[in-house]
């Protein structure tokens, strides 16, 4: 497939050898578990595999049934080997674009090869296997272009169909991504339309076989990631980093798009040339970096930044790959450029993490385990020592060799009281909202609700799901539930429809504290209670505007329609949505603000109780919220009023319960 220019190929296949033993040494073939919220779906993710469930009905979230490749957390029923795999097929795909570079590069392959230890390592852009394995599927798109290589075809598919089922929300992209190439590919002729249909058939047929070995119900599963999709940007959206912070790396990101703007005008009469290739080139790249751009600046924090700015050098390398040798030079010269800004910010991000000191700074580039030693004393040669044991090929070897599924067990750091345990036996229990990690540890049996944390609950429609599994036959057992903000939300505005089943399925019969956090236990009623909704009152509402609460001794369901307007969706889409929150005011004359969102207010939210608290979450769910303190009025805002409609329509309905 590529040829090795006469006179370096001794040089250039110790650099290629020299890089696998990097690659090995600054990776790990798994991983074992831990206890904080990413953690969690992790180790949901595998109790999912082992226990059979179907991906789309059963188990809904960003990733699928390979989705470990990626955390590198592995399920009982799998291999390491298939780990093993995935890293030697990383590797094969790293060593072809290298060797491609250093043909294109000629006499200077030096540079490349400097390059490609800065870039293309396990301490940034293959932190995330999904986008790792994208950046293939563009290469191989580009290189069956530019070869006329229908091998490298087929490599697109088999990567586009990894990543279906690692991540299913960037799936969706890439395989309109590729039906499109065909038609494009087929447009300019670069391969004939039995190669292209071929492919195309194998891609769907691989799809269909996979879906059977992995248990995935594909209508279902590409539904709710559309739904996942179209909630994710608005109730995930945050700022973690200061206004300085903010500007200074968008400082950054504007000098980057600079430079490629003035190569695009440089070359600009070449683009449009030979069949639109030049265009096909640079609409793929823009359609990374904006895909790249959107998840960094979804929660716009220093550690997904820095993965943003490391995706940079890398699409820079496609266009000094594939565009116009006549234009090599300056496309040269623009990669270059682009790696130099992004090890400025990546530094600049790392002396943010490090709390802004020079000793914080280096202290990002060890290992977390030696970094704390090293920040609880001075540095001393021991520390070197320790690095280069823990970080060379060797250790690859010796957690390949010695990995044993049930270390994960070893010393749980998630002790339960005997009566917990006792109560609950094999009977099958959630965890409510997202720490799934303590039935992990305790090896409890899981049967969780489809949308696994509830922060991902953030619609109408995927609160309706988790509703609908705890009011079924096939609804858990126990549930430990507990209250718990996130991201400036009130606590009980999430999981409407869950807690509502709580109400007529579940009866909470006891507490306990897990690692100072005290959780209600729900035990499944016999009976399924009857539900009456009746309509109080339908509003007209604008910002700013009190919104007085009907007085009830039920619970209240409120429910509105809040739209974006055009300046508003224009900001979703591009950076962030405009930030929408509530005062909220109790009898007592008290006011608290939440943010609010969207696409759960028209799924309805309780809204004439307070219920912030574990006491207030008891009170709630014992008497149906009688005790509890009440809301007198609400009131909605948000800094960008011209990011929303002017005036939206809501709902009160009174719920009552009945034996």
């Amino acid at each position: 497939m590529l040829t090795v220019p006469t006179g370096f190929f001794n040089r250039q296949t110790i650099f290629l050898v020299f890089f696998g033993l990097i690659y090995f040494s600054l990776s790990l073939p798994a991983g074992y578990s831990g206890i904080d919220i990413d953690a969690s779906w992790h180790e949901s993710l595998v109790m999912a595999i082992d226990k059979g469930f179907v991906f789309g009905r059963d188990f809904i979230f960003n990733y699928g049934p390979l989705g470990y490749i990626n955390t590198g957390l592995i399920p009982k029923s799998v291999s390491i080997w298939v780990l093993v795999a995935t890293e030697f097929f990383t590797l094969f795909n790293y060593l072809i674009i290298i060797q491609f570079s250093f043909q294109k590069a000629g006499k200077n392959w030096s540079i490349v090869a400097v390059s490609s230890l800065l870039i293309l390592m396990p301490w940034g852009f293959i932190s995330d296997a999904s986008f790792t394995f994208f950046y293939f599927f563009i290469f191989w798109l580009l290189y069956a272009l530019h070869t006329r290589n229908s091998v490298a075809l087929l490599l697109a598919v088999l990567i586009s169909v990894l990543i279906f089922y690692i991540k299913i929300n960037l799936s969706i992209f890439v395989y309109s991504l590729f039906a499109a190439s065909l038609v494009y590919f087929w447009l300019i002729k670069a391969f004939t339309l039995r190669t292209l249909i071929v492919c195309w058939l194998a891609q769907i047929l691989l799809t269909y076989a996979l879906s059977l070995i992995l248990h995935v119900d594909i209508p279902a599963y590409l539904e709710a990631s559309l739904k996942i999709i179209d909630a994710y940007q608005d109730a995930m959206s945050v700022m973690l980093l200061s206004t300085k912070e903010l500007f200074s790396l968008l400082f950054f990101e504007i000098l980057i798009i600079l430079v490629v703007l003035a190569f695009v005008f440089k070359t600009f009469r070449s683009i449009f040339q030979k069949n639109f290739v030049g265009v096909y080139l640079y609409l793929l790249i823009a359609f990374a970096w904006f895909l790249g751009f959107k998840q960094a600046h979804t929660a716009f924090g220093a550690y997904n930044i820095f993965g943003f700015f490391l995706f940079m050098p890398p699409l820079a390398a496609l266009i000094y790959l594939f565009t116009e040798n006549s234009h090599k030079v300056w496309a040269g010269r623009m990669f270059i450029a682009i790696l130099f800004l992004q090890l400025l910010a990546t530094q600049l991000i790392r002396f943010y993490i490090g709390e802004k000191t020079i000793k914080g700074y280096l202290l990002t580039f060890p290992p977390t385990s030696i970094s704390q030693k090293i920040s609880e004393s001075s540095f001393s040669i021991m520390h070197v020592l320790e690095i280069l044991e823990q970080k060379n090929p060797i250790n690859y070897l010796k957690r390949l060799i010695s990995y044993d599924f049930e270390d994960n067990f070893k010393n749980s750091p998630v002790p339960l009281t005997n009566d917990l345990r006792v109560k609950v036996g094999n009977a099958s229990i959630d965890i409510v909202p997202h720490q799934v990690s303590h039935v992990y540890f305790n090896r409890l049996n899981y049967n969780p609700r489809p949308i696994i944390q509830s922060y991902q609950a953030n619609s109408d429609w995927l609160m309706k799901k988790n509703g609908e599994k705890y009011l079924s036959k096939t609804g858990p057992d126990f549930v430990l539930f507990r209250i718990e903000a996130f991201r400036e939300q009130n606590p009980f505005w999430v999981e409407t429809d869950l807690s509502e089943a709580l109400l007529r399925n579940y009866a909470l019969t006891d507490t306990t504290v897990i690692l100072q956090d005290t959780f209600y236990l729900f035990h499944r009623n016999k009976v399924l209670k009857s539900l009456t909704y009746s309509d109080l009152s339908s509003i007209n509402f604008k910002l700013n505007e009190d919104i007085q609460i009907p007085k009830s001794v039920n619970p209240i369901r409120f429910s509105a329609k809040v739209n974006y307007s055009i300046k508003g969706k224009l900001a979703r889409l591009i950076f962030q949505p405009p930030y929408l929150y509530c005062l909220v005011t109790y009898e007592n004359g008290l006011q608290e603000n939440f943010r609010v969102i969207d696409k759960i207010l028209r799924g309805g939210v309780f809204i004439n109780q307070k219920v912030t608290t574990q006491a207030d979450a008891c009170n709630f769910f014992l008497n149906k919220g009688v005790d509890n303190q009440r809301v007198t009025k609400i009131r909605f805002f948000t800094k960008y009023t011209s990011g929303f409609e002017e005036s939206f329509e809501a709902t009160f309905k009174e719920l009552k319960i009945t034996n």
